[in-house]
């Protein structure tokens, strides 16, 4: 979209003021821009400023970069839109449906609340809101929603159109009837009209009545005095051209949309009236209806597209609607008229007349005018003019000349900047300027020159520095001296001189710098440095007011003087219409009444400081969504009906988020063509970045961490606005996130702690290894002790041992030799007892057998003396460790005989022998042997002899 200026018709019309010359900024917007139908009937705007529109195709949003359609699939034709900011809905009106939206574009239709009473109807012209209602307004009746039900207000003729003013809401009935709506009811106010045959097309709130505006351009104020007609002029102007809807603006004009001539503006005070019609830019004259947005551009909905008009700019395009061609350089006022220099020549528009005239003679470019003793000179490609009365007379012939200056120091001169140099003018008698010749010794362009207090000439060329030239005394002859940065010029070249209250300033690559005259050097401008800082400077003018005028790349705007060197930097939306400027010869002529005049591509753009709506730069940025591509899902989304945040938002994604996009909205609807922005994410980006016009913004491989991401864009004043931030924080994979982490110090900590205790345990083993070998050595010492002292013992014990073994084997002679002389005792009484027997059975005497009985009764009774086996047992224990008593102990049922075996056997005897001992026969010891086996319990192989042994 590119600006289209249209152009203001005045009307002369007795009791109508003049309205200013020129024409407002128009952008326009087509069917092929908005991808939509043509028709565009109402509009919307929400907190965020985004606008809505309804289309005959849809519902349209549009952030001032681009547009989006909505609810196409309805097939129905949108009418009306209104938007309710407490309860975050649009509604909306179309054929044979209302309804609203909230969230993200949720539809939600109410057309199944309406009483099934009620009539049909077929199209929702208006919506409106009021106390927290939503009137949907159709030809058929009003349909009231108040949150949760529908109530219908119908007439039995039917309506016209409705209209709200003033806080209330009128309704007019095909009989013409003007009601007003109030609590669900129609009144007639008795100063209303009762019937008309003409169709209200607004309805506006003055003077404590009403004043009615008709389709036919018919005009009248009701009040309780009663109805009159009103405004004439305009309503002649109306006339015929079909009025469709009236819209008071906030500065009290109308604007009024005509089916057949375009828009109407209308100050109610001045009565002066503005026309914009298809000639001054507007893509049709059938103009539906207008909307006033937050910023106060006028929006209007045409028949084929929208326009944008900034009816509150302090800027008018000047130039083919007063026959000005070519790019301008300078305007001058005079009393009779005013003159402009453009590329083509010189132009004159007589006052009071609406067409300039171009003047004979001086065709080619044409630059600066200067006012000297009361005449006007004008530079030229071919020389110098004098301006008068409308006409141009040539007065020198030079090789191009810029502007003339007179001399200060010597008021009977002037001094002409050339192409080549600079050329003397004399005053005649005349008080005229003729030309007294070239001035020797300096040859470059001198556009920039001044002359400061010594009488001495400054000249600053654009491509090749700053010159002194101190002039001969006759003016003709120049000693040139080129300034270096010895003496403190930053830079040679792409200079601009200019005189700021009568001290002589520079504009350089490097900013402002100030000519101090009295030490003949360059220092830096604190002045102006602090806003220009060290942006190459273009342009720097003082207009009457003393307001310093400045343009460079990033800024435009002027300096308000306060007092001497005190000034407070004003911004101006200029900065918007850079690109539209001469920037080739870039210049602003100060002397014209309303304003200034900025030398533009095509003639001229007029500037009235005092109209600058500087509240309206107050526009948000924000980021509008945030992408993860690599996961192909939204982050965050502002949903248009949503609820509004307060704080900044905040959101996590994971490492895998390889690719993020952040898109963005600037609703900066003066800047369609120029809007750029830069990006910042600060922990990825060193700072913001280049600008450019992409409103989304892509990020790939973050790694994980913090991050803040901002973007900032410039508003039409040139002022720089950055969005609220968004906090990201990508998180690590497991590995390395934080859990990790701590899991990796606690594994360090606990690694270390293990490693500290091995090697406590380390020290603490081979102190023990130590202690453990001294105590070795110690107790290979003490076992060597031992040994020695168990050697001792070992001998001492053999020795005992032996002696032991001495005493039991003279035990065992003893008992053996008790033991074998008890046998041989015992055979031998056995002997003798047996030849007792003999004989005592070979003797006859009775008292020899008596007394041979007698002895063998004796011998058997020494035979079975219990001292001997006593004293034996005794003996026998002595010497075979208590045999007796462990047999005893374990074998309890043992009979003495039994007992006496055992101790036999252990000796080792013979049967024979036994049975000696024992006075038994062999067969008794047998069977005495054979019982004690039982008794021993052993198994039929068992040795018993071997097993007495072993006991």
């Amino acid at each position: 979209m590119k600006y289209i200026f249209c152009l203001l018709f005045i009307f002369s019309q007795t009791g109508i003021s003049y309205a200013i010359v020129g024409k407002y900024p128009i952008q326009n917007f087509m069917p092929s821009d908005y991808k939509a139908g043509i028709q565009n009937i109402d509009f919307a705007q929400n907190r965020d400023m985004t606008l809505f529109v309804a289309n005959n195709l849809g519902i349209l949003s549009y952030n001032g970069k681009s547009w989006e359609k909505h609810a196409l699939q309805t097939g129905k034709k949108q009418r009306s839109l209104a938007f309710d900011k407490q309860a975050n809905r649009l509604y909306f009106g179309s054929q044979g449906a209302f309804g609203y939206f909230d969230g993200d574009w949720n539809m939600v239709s109410l057309k199944d609340k309406i009483p099934q009473s009620s009539p049909d109807f077929d199209e929702v012209w208006d919506v409106f809101l009021l106390n927290s209602k939503a009137y949907f307004c159709t030809f058929q009746g009003i349909y009231i929603y108040d949150g949760r039900t529908i109530s219908v207000l119908s007439h039995k003729d039917g309506f016209n159109r409705s209209f709200q003013t003033n806080g209330k809401l009128f309704a007019q009935s095909k009989q013409g009837q003007l009601f007003e709506i109030k609590d669900k009811q129609l009144l007639t106010p008795a100063y209303l009209p009762s019937s008309s045959d003409e169709t209200i097309a607004g309805v506006i709130s003055q003077d404590g009545g009403y004043l009615l505006i008709y389709n036919s351009g018919k005009i009248e104020l009701a009040t309780s005095f009663g109805v009159e007609g009103k405004y004439d002029a305009l309503s002649n102007a109306l006339r015929g051209k079909y009025v469709n809807h009236v819209l008071q603006l906030s500065d009290n004009r109308l604007a009024i949309s005509t089916q057949t001539a375009g828009v109407f503006l209308f100050d109610l005070q001045k009565q002066s009236i503005e026309n914009i019609t298809t000639q001054d830019g507007l893509l049709s004259n059938a103009c539906l209806r207008a909307f006033q947005d937050y910023s106060g551009n006028l929006w209007v909905g045409m028949q084929n597209g929208i326009a944008l008009i900034d009816i509150n700019s302090p800027m008018r395009f000047i130039n083919q609607e007063i026959n000005i061609q070519g790019s301008g350089y300078e305007a001058f006022q005079r009393d009779e008229g005013t003159y402009y220099t453009t590329s083509g020549g010189i132009y004159f528009l007589a006052k009071n007349a609406g067409q300039s005239v171009f003047l004979k003679g001086t065709e080619g470019p044409a630059y600066g005018m200067q006012n000297i003793s009361g005449k006007l000179y004008a530079g030229h490609h071919t020389g110098l003019f004098l301006l008068s009365n409308g006409t141009a007379k040539r007065i020198a012939n030079t090789h191009g000349l810029w502007v003339v200056k007179q001399f200060q120091s010597n008021p009977g001169f002037a001094i002409g900047g050339t192409y080549s140099g600079l050329y003397l003018f004399r005053m005649n008698e005349k008080m005229e300027l003729e030309g007294a010749g070239k001035i020797s010794g300096f040859k470059e362009s001198s556009r920039f020159f001044e002359e400061d207090r010594e009488g001495k000439i400054w000249v600053g060329q654009f491509y090749k520095g700053l010159y002194q030239l101190s002039l001969s005394t006759d003016l003709m002859a120049a000693v040139v001296h080129k300034i270096s940065a010895s003496q403190g010029l930053p830079m040679d070249e792409q200079i601009i001189l200019s005189r700021i209250d009568n001290e002589l300033y520079l504009g350089t690559p490097k900013g402002v710098y100030k000519i101090d005259q009295l030490k003949n050097r360059i220092v830096k401008s604190e002045t102006f440095s602090t806003v220009i800082g060290e942006h190459q400077v273009y342009l720097m003018v003082q207009d009457n007011q003393k307001n310093v005028h400045v343009y460079t790349d990033d800024i435009a705007g002027f300096f308000k003087q306060i007092s001497v060197d005190n000034y407070t930097f004003v911004p101006s939306s200029l900065f918007r219409l850079r690109y539209s400027l001469n920037n080739d010869l870039l210049n602003v002529s100060t002397h014209t009444d309303n304003g200034l005049m900025f030398n533009a591509n095509e003639g001229f753009i007029q500037y009235r400081a005092e109209l600058e709506n500087l509240l309206a730069a107050e526009k948000p940025l924000i980021v509008s969504k945030v992408i993860n591509v690599a996961e192909d899902s939204i982050l965050y989304e502002r949903k248009p009906f949503g609820v509004k945040l307060e704080n900044p938002v905040h959101l996590t994604v994971s490492y895998r988020a390889k690719v993020l996009q952040f898109e963005v909205e600037a609703f900066q609807f003066n800047e369609v063509d120029n809007q750029q922005f830069r990006y910042c994410l600060k922990g990825f980006d060193e700072g913001y970045g280049e600008w450019t016009y992409a409103t989304v913004k892509e990020y790939t491989n973050l790694k994980e961490g913090a991050y803040e991401f901002r973007v900032q864009t410039k508003n039409f004043l040139g002022q720089i606005i950055t969005s609220q931030p968004i906090f990201l924080k990508v998180k690590p994979p497991f590995h390395r996130s934080l859990l990790a982490r701590i899991l990796y110090v606690a594994l360090g900590v606990l690694c270390l702690l293990m490693v500290s205790k091995l090697q406590k345990r380390r020290y603490k083993l081979r102190a023990q290894k130590a202690e453990e070998a001294k105590q070795n050595e110690l107790m290979k010492k003490q076992q060597e002790l031992i040994d020695i002292e168990h050697q001792k013992e070992q001998a001492v014990r053999q020795i005992e041992e032996d002696k032991m073994k001495s005493e039991l084997q003279h035990l065992n002679s003893l008992l053996a030799a008790s033991t074998m002389n008890l046998v041989v005792k015992n055979t031998f009484m056995e002997t003798i007892k047996e030849e007792l027997e003999e004989v005592k059975q070979k003797g006859k005497s009775v008292e020899t057998k008596y007394a041979l009985e007698k002895i063998v009764r004796e011998i058997d009774t020494s035979l079975r003396l219990q001292e001997d086996w006593n004293q034996f047992e005794y003996h026998f224990d002595q010497v075979h460790g208590d045999f007796l008593n462990r047999l005893r102990e374990y074998f309890s049922d043992l009979t003495p005989n039994e007992q006496r075996l055992c101790i036999l056997l252990r000796l080792n005897l013979s049967t024979k022998e036994i049975s000696n001992l024992m006075s038994i026969s062999l067969r008794g010891v047998e069977i005495a042997r054979y019982r004690l086996r039982k008794k021993l319990g052993l198994d039929l192989g068992q040795n018993l002899s071997k097993f007495i042994l072993e006991y």
